[in-house]
């Protein structure tokens, strides 16, 4: 069995201008995932989609691969399935594929590990991705989505809503292949707490990031 982790890291962004090289409590934001999947020492190779010398650098110094990024998937119009699946093209042999990202700095070796596990060692699931198990009054479209307005239950009885992360994805090489899509039909939901779903696209997830950083993990 052969896995493979992808992690794409671009140099520009568009809603944090040079998002991923910012600085977090004394390190560039770019810096935790690459040390944390390091420290996870799960995958066979670890794989950085990168446009940006100063990344690139790092990511060979811990001894990561480079994927120099192709730049119509530097915008932002591409998606994390089409990343993947632009990686799966480009290296089809693994059997299983992975994928993290650099705004989820709180994402804990410990939750890679089982991640990893739970999906290579599955005859069930085809796939695993990170979330929140949501215990809240949910509505869309105008519409309730976990509850009915005239019965109100209370919090711990609700059926959860669950919010992926963003933060980790992985999947089998024949899901990938016949979806094109970075989950499958039978996902292993991995429940992380709230600090460590951290995920970062705006300033203030930066300033939120930050305190969390210095109160929860003493950084």
């Amino acid at each position: 069995m052969k896995t493979a982790c992808f992690i794409p890291i671009k140099a520009h962004s568009e809603r944090v201008p040079g998002k991923n090289l910012r600085t977090l409590n004394g390190k560039k934001l770019y810096q935790y995932i690459c040390e944390n999947v390091k420290m996870a020492d799960v995958f066979d190779i670890v794989y950085i989609d990168t446009n940006s010398d100063e990344i690139a650098d790092f990511a060979v110094g811990i001894g990561f691969s480079i994927i120099e990024r192709k730049p119509e998937l530097a915008f932002n119009t591409a998606n994390g399935n089409d990343l993947l699946v632009y990686h799966f093209l480009q290296y089809p042999t693994y059997d299983y594929y992975f994928q993290l990202f650099a705004t989820a700095p709180y994402l804990q070796p410990n939750s890679i590990k089982i991640c990893y596990d739970r999906l290579t060692s599955s005859m069930v699931y085809d796939s695993c991705f990170t979330a929140t198990e949501n215990r809240s009054f949910y509505w869309y479209a105008g519409c309730p989505v976990n509850y009915r307005p005239e019965i109100l239950p209370r919090s711990q009885d609700m059926l959860p809503v669950m919010e992926e992360t963003t933060g980790l994805y992985g999947i089998s090489r024949e899901s990938l292949d016949k979806y094109r899509c970075r989950i499958g039909r039978n996902p292993y939901i991995h429940v992380v707490d709230k600090f460590e779903a951290v995920d970062i696209n705006t300033e203030d997830d930066l300033r939120i990031a930050e305190y969390i950083g210095k109160a929860i993990y003493r950084l």
